[in-house]
């Protein structure tokens, strides 16, 4: 049996069709082993060479193409198969596509199946019919998608914007030419190089056929290619020189392309029946935009409402094209000023284009873009000097559209919507704005010359709601909102003019009203919290703490919302500092202690969040603080309030640790402790340097009660400049420090004097001897020293009557226990158990028994049961009840103590009190310390 390799060719396939019954001529054969690999070859029509990027892409279209076949039937368990096949793919394919670029197939693919997954994971009666694989397979697809898609969100992003330019043609026969996969994907077609492989026959049996069926795809229909067939058929048959390459082969096997005559660019006419076309090139994507109206559509006011209705529609529409709603309204608006269809419809589609450039950030926590913002403010201003030219058209919030007057001059022009409504927006607008630039940058400065402009807006709506009669609530809405931007600012001329033109005039004008006409807690108690703030940032103590003890807002704060409370810490830091400046020590220590102590300054004044708390809350949680934080310009100095603060301990707790020397337990400030605790451990000791390097210096100079270094030190950080007022403050505080290290002084040193001159004093600590005899006496009225003064002499005469250490520590450990006495007292008045349910306490009398957590005694007195006490013999102690006494022993009732010889205490009826009635404690009473 012989290959057809070995065959001789015959004539051409026309000859061979015509005559069948031809003799054939027998040809040699060549050896069998020479070609044994040729024999071994199979029977290729086609065999096509492809390079890595069009293999890599092939798969990824064979698999896009897979996927969405089985979204068509809903067979989810083939898609999440498709999807993690996919994935694969795309990270085998990095290679190719770090050269040429990411599929836009691939693009498409992946966010059309985010959004079939949600469509589908939204339609629960459609979920509901799917089996209990797809239901899993399901929930495990949309995670899968949702986090993989994180990594192509700008890509799926520029996909939804322009979904048209991600076309894509996979062609279904996979015979045509290899270039569809390319434009499939998205890429320029490569070229393919195709070696085409013949095979030959040995006779003209069955083969004949298959041989003539693929005649027109391998060799042509040409005669010319038959003959030169048959030409280079050797005499002796096929020998291995048939099979080599030479020179000639690659020009023959290249079929001849005739090249393709560039494109001539179009030819522009210029006759009169093509005006009004535009040209354009072949390359470029012409898009058919919508008009506006129909070319013989006659436009009235119903009309334009109508339009407006339609894009009002569509607001918060996933895919809707916010930019384009905004041009379009910018449209409507020009064609109601061409047409003049009226005031009222021109007002409307100003007030819808507002509307939509809100819209036009779909995330509220992101804030708007500059170049939106400038438009919003020139479409408001637009807007506000329309009304005000045409007080007859107003806005109505609570109106539906369908009762809406745009027409009808005869009766009042309404318009559905609320100019208050977008002034708010926009103040909260430039807010959020604000809060995401960075403030120590130039545009931040640009963008806060904004607030100009949004005052005077706030202004001009005030002034309209004004005109027309608006209700009270809108107009405390607007007062609070121009109150919020004038309460932080500081009237360099609060103390020359006090006029109604005056910051101060104006905050009481504003604030009255609200006082007066709100009806909502929430905006009174912003205002008088602004009020308080503004009467501290300009030092009037006495109005804002009088303002703070009357309105109670200590004890209701705890009930408002989160932005009322950090209003509140700002306006308790602020009247802390006034009374600091003040030179009310204790007053601004006990202010500003809570929010000092706490460690949470930043936090609880809306200022940034502490670094050293990121453990405590998670992602969503800094998210929501950092949405609540204030702009800049309305910080307060954490670095001067923390200084205030501690000079403020410094000087109380300094003079207290002088005279509590053997009371470690009686701490005003902790936080200075920690700071004294902290300065201690460190091995050396330099030049102070920082804030708290400074403090911890001057208190260690007035222990001395070197009250020169003290001051020098203190006073010596920069940080004093930027305290409204230095000058005063500075002079202040050095005033305090004698006094406070006079103080220290005699503390410490007054058991060493049998008597001091006051003259002494005065020139050791620069003070007068009215003030030396003011101080001095202040103290021996406080018992604070024991001293009294020689009028003869004019000397101060010291009593040597302090407690020794054994003194002291004797009174330390009478004054804890007379602590644990009363609360085990409290503990017992509130009922308190002694131990668990159902197991009997010790020391029970051994005449008693225990039943149900109650036990009896045998000798008649009372037991132990809930809120009862304890009673053994002929005594007993009730907590709650009263107590009836058997025997000739007294006992104590918490509310009236009797004994039987009529002899105690009663706390009402205020009866007598002696030695033989209070009789309560005795040794021969049986006592046991767990029953108590």
């Amino acid at each position: 049996m012989s290959s057809r390799f070995f065959a001789q060719l015959g004539d051409s396939s026309d000859e061979s069709s015509s005559s069948d019954s031809e003799p054939e001529v027998p040809v040699a054969r060549a050896p069998a082993r020479q070609y044994s690999s040729i024999l071994e070859e199979s029977d290729e029509e086609k065999r096509v060479v492809r390079s890595s990027k069009d293999k890599r892409f092939s798969e990824i279209n064979e698999t896009i193409k897979a996927i969405r076949n089985h979204k068509k039937i809903k067979d989810i368990t083939k898609v999440q198969e498709g999807f993690t096949t996919l994935c694969q793919i795309y990270a085998k394919s990095q290679s190719v596509i770090s050269k040429n670029g990411c599929p836009r197939a691939f693009i498409r693919c992946i966010a059309d199946l985010e959004t079939y997954i949600k469509e589908f994971w939204e339609d629960k009666e459609s979920r509901s019919k799917l089996n209990k694989i797809n239901s899993k397979a399901l929930a495990a697809l949309r995670q899968n998608v949702r986090k993989y898609n994180k990594d192509f969100v700008s890509e799926i992003e520029a996909y939804q914007k322009d979904p048209e330019s991600y076309e894509e043609v996979i062609e279904e026969d996979e015979d045509e030419d290899e270039k569809s996969d390319d434009e499939g994907i998205g890429f320029a077609p490569s070229s393919t190089k195709v070696v085409k492989k013949t095979r030959t026959t040995s006779s003209r049996g069955d083969d004949e056929d298959d041989f003539e069926d693929d005649s027109d795809d391998m060799w042509g229909d040409d005669s010319s290619d038959e003959s030169s067939s048959d030409d280079e058929v050797p005499a002796i048959g096929y020998t291995a020189a048939y099979f080599l390459k030479r020179k000639d082969d690659d020009k023959k096997d290249k079929p001849d392309r005739k090249k393709k005559a560039p494109r001539q660019p179009a030819k522009v006419s210029t006759s009169k029946e093509d005006e009004g076309w535009t040209t354009v090139s072949g390359t470029d994507k012409v898009t058919k935009e919508k008009p506006l109206f129909e070319d013989d559509a006659e436009i009235t006011v119903e009309l334009v409402n109508q339009k407006i209705a339609e894009l009002s529609s569509v607001r918060g529409r996933r895919g809707a094209k916010r930019q384009k709603n905004i041009e379009t309204l910018e449209l409507l608006s020009g064609v109601c000023v061409s047409e003049d269809l009226g005031i009222p419809i021109l007002a409307k589609c100003m007030y819808y284009t507002c509307l939509a450039i809100f819209d036009y950030n779909p995330n509220m926590a992101v804030c708007m873009k500059v170049e939106i913002w400038v438009q919003l403010l020139a479409t408001l201003d637009k807007l506000l000097t329309l009304l005000e030219q045409h007080r007859e058209v107003h806005f109505n919030e609570g109106m539906p559209e369908e009762e809406e007057n745009l027409e009808d001059t005869e009766r009042p022009l309404t318009v559905a919507g609320s100019i208050l409504v977008i002034m708010e927006r926009a103040d909260d607008e430039f807010t959020k704005l604000l809060r995401n630039l960075d403030p120590h940058g130039t545009e931040y400065v640009e963008r806060l010359s904004d607030e100009a402009k949004l005052c005077g807006l706030i202004l001009r709506v005030k002034a309209e709601l004004g005109h027309r009669r608006a209700s009270h609530e809108e107009m405390c809405r607007t007062y609070l909102r121009e109150i919020e931007h004038l309460y932080y600012k500081v009237d360099y001329k609060a103390g020359e003019d006090d006029g109604p033109e005056s910051s101060r005039a104006k905050m009481d004008t504003l604030c009255k009203y609200i006082y007066r006409y709100d009806s909502t807690d929430r905006i009174r108690t912003r205002a008088m919290l602004c009020h308080i703030y503004h009467h501290a940032l300009h030092n009037r103590w006495s109005e804002g703490r009088d303002l703070m003890l009357m309105s109670h807002l200590q004890q209701s704060i705890s009930h408002a919302d989160i932005p009322t409370k950090i209003l509140h810490n700002r306006t308790m830091v602020q009247l802390g500092l006034c009374a600091f400046r003040k030179g009310l020590i204790q007053h601004a220590h006990t202010t500003l202690n809570e929010i000092q102590s706490s460690q949470k300054s930043k936090e609880l004044l809306a200022q940034g969040l502490s670094t050293q708390r990121m453990s405590e809350r998670n992602l969503e949680q800094e998210k929501i603080e950092k949405q609540r934080q204030i702009p800049f310009h309305m910080h307060i100095n954490l670095e001067l309030l923390e200084y205030s603060y501690l000079t403020c301990a410094m000087l109380l707790e300094v003079p207290h640790m002088a005279a509590h020397q053997f009371d470690q337990r009686k701490k005003l400030s902790r936080t200075f402790h920690y700071q004294l605790r902290n300065a201690e451990k460190s091995p050396l000791i330099g030049p102070p340097d920082s804030m708290r390097e400074h403090l911890v210096a001057a208190a260690k100079a007035m222990m001395k009660a070197d009250w020169k270094t003290c001051a020098d030190t203190l006073l010596a950080h920069k940080i004093w400049s930027l305290m409204p007022r230095a000058d005063e403050v500075k002079e202040m505080l050095r005033q305090k420090i004698k006094e406070e290290s006079l103080r220290t002084y005699m503390f410490t040193y007054s058991a060493c004097y049998d008597s001091i001159s006051p003259l002494v004093l005065s020139r050791m600590f620069d003070l007068t001897n009215a003030q030396i005899h003011a101080l001095i006496s202040k103290m021996i009225l406080n018992d604070e020293l024991k001293a009294s003064w020689d009028k003869p002499t004019d000397l101060l005469m010291l009593h040597r009557a302090e407690s020794s250490k054994l003194q002291s520590l004797t009174k330390q450990t009478a004054d804890k226990l007379t602590y644990v006495m009363d609360n085990t007292e409290k503990m017992l008045q509130q009922g308190t158990p002694f131990t668990s349910k159902g197991s009997a306490p010790s020391g029970l009398p051994w005449n008693s028994t225990w039943t149900n957590n109650m036990y009896i005694n045998k000798s008649g007195g009372q037991g132990y049961s809930g809120n009862q006490g304890y009673s053994g013999g002929n005594q007993g102690y009730s907590g709650r009840h009263n107590y009836s006494n058997q025997g000739d022993r007294s006992g104590y009732q918490k509310r009236n103590y009797n004994s039987a010889n009529n002899a105690g205490y009663n706390k009402r009826t205020g009866g007598n009190y002696n030695n033989s009635g209070y009789n309560n404690y005795n040794r021969k009473q049986n006592y046991s310390q767990s029953a108590y």
